[in-house]
C-alpha cells in the first residue's frame, strides 16, 4: 500500500440491517432449513448448532473483510493521517476499527 492508498477501492459498509440480512440469507441458502418431528433432540441439536457456527463464522468473515479493507493509519500517507486525525480524531478511529 504505501504512500499511494486508494481511498476509493473502500467498499460502503452496509447498514446494521442490510448486515444481518446478507449473512441471514446466506445461512439460510448454505444450510439445511428443515427439522421434522419425528427426528431426535440430539439430531436437532446439531442442526441448530451447525446453523449458528456457520452464521457465526460469516458474521467473522465479513467483519474482518470490512476492517482490513480500511487503511492503517501507519501506512498512509502523513497528509492523509493529519486529514483522518483532524476529521475524525485518530484515536475514534482506531477505536472504530
Amino acid at each position: 500500500m504505501g504512500s499511494r492508498y486508494n481511498f476509493k477501492s473502500i467498499t460502503v459498509v452496509p447498514t446494521t440491517k442490510d448486515f444481518i440480512d446478507i449473512v441471514l440469507s446466506k445461512t439460510q441458502r448454505k444450510t439445511p432449513t428443515v427439522v421434522h418431528k419425528h427426528y431426535k433432540i440430539s439430531r436437532i441439536r446439531s442442526f441448530y448448532m451447525r446453523k449458528v457456527k456457520f452464521t457465526q463464522q460469516n458474521f467473522r468473515d465479513k467483519l474482518d473483510a470490512i476492517v482490513t479493507e480500511f487503511p492503517k493509519m501507519e501506512e498512509i500517507h502523513p497528509f492523509f493521517a493529519d486529514l483522518i486525525n483532524v476529521l475524525y480524531d485518530r484515536d475514534h478511529y482506531k477505536l472504530a476499527l
